[in-house]
Order: C-alpha cells, then structure tokens, then sequence
C-alpha cells in the first residue's frame, strides 16, 4: 500500500527538481521489499509460493525489474539517436520479462494453493487488467491518434487505476487475508495425558 501512496505522491511534485527521481526509487524499493517478502515468507508455509524455485525465481524479477529499470534509466539520462536501434531493444525487453515474469509469478501463486482459493487469482486478474489498461490506449493512438491529444487525461487515468490496481490493490489484498484468521482445527489425535 505504501508503494501506491509514494505513487499518487510522485505525480503531485513533478515540477520539483530530483524530487520525481528520489520517489520513483523510493517507489520502486518499496515494491520489490514487498514483494520478496511475500515470495519467500517467514516460512515455506507463508511464502506465495511455497517456496518453489520457479515461482521465486519469477517474483525476483517482478521485484527487482522496477527499480532496475529505473536505475538504468536515470543513469543513462537522455536519448542519443544514433542508439536508437538499443533502446528500442531495452524498450521491447522492458516490456516483454516483466509480462513473462509476472505470468509466471501469478500462475506459481494460484498453483501453490497457499493463498486460499479464490484468492490465490487475484494476481492473474490484476496482471490481465493492467495489461488491459497499458494495450487500450495503444491501440487507440494506433487506429486514431486524435484521440490520444484530444483526451490526454482519460488516458493518464487508465494509467493511474492499472497502477494502483497492482499496489493498493494487492496490498489491501493481502493485508485482509493476512489479518484473517484461519478456521478453526479439528483434532485428529489426541495423546492421553501422562500421568
């Protein structure tokens, strides 16, 4: 949830020299802390993934592929157009391993059965729904490129609910079922007391 708050918060300070830059690291850090968190656990049993190494493996890189990103980007600063033909490669690279990653990650997390059913799909809905939100307005600027400058802010906000949808989303998320208490348990077996 933190990540979503620092979130709303960069877009407020944009004019702010460095400011922008500071939170999105800021941002990017809190995601990938959280999100190891949720991949290893305290245990194997609180792990969402029960530890399996395919599912760590892909929520590594759902964590640390922001802020790796964000790192690469303000390190290297402006465009050189006669690199154009690498960064279209980092664009289309930055684009596809998180997707892959993700895909990855929220089908290890509904398979692992820790997240209770039908909770352990909400990644994958989320995932679905803020690709949705990033391939509508491309599809728009492609067939009717108008309507991207004629409603620059529906666009902006589309961009804005696929965010928050992947942080406060799945961070209210698991802080309720987090909270939750289990049901009750049942004894099988109970030894005699020792007398």
């Amino acid at each position: 949830m933190a990540c979503g708050v620092v979130g709303i918060v960069r877009g407020s300070v944009l004019g702010t020299p460095g400011a922008a830059e500071v939170l999105a690291v800021l941002t990017d850090g809190i995601w990938a802390g959280a999100v190891l968190v949720l991949a290893i656990g305290f245990n194997r049993a609180s792990s969402v993934v029960a530890r399996e190494p395919l599912g760590l493996a892909a929520l590594t890189v759902v964590a640390v592929w922001p802020l790796t990103e964000t790192i690469v980007n303000l390190l290297t600063g402006p465009l050189d157009p006669g690199q154009v033909s690498d960064w279209l490669f980092w664009m289309y690279f930055s684009m596809v391993l998180p997707l892959i990653a993700g895909v990855i990650a929220a089908v290890q997390i509904a398979r692992a059965s820790v997240v209770p059913s039908p909770w352990n799909w909400i990644p994958l809905w989320v995932l679905a729904g803020q690709v949705t939100l990033w391939a509508v307005p491309q599809l728009v600027a492609v067939a009717t490129p108008a309507a991207v400058t004629q409603a620059p802010g529906l666009w902006g906000a589309l961009g804005t609910l696929g965010f928050l949808a992947g942080t406060l989303g799945l961070g209210i998320v698991t802080t309720v079922l987090a909270t939750t208490s289990r049901g009750a348990t049942v004894d099988i077996f109970r030894s005699s007391p020792t007398s």
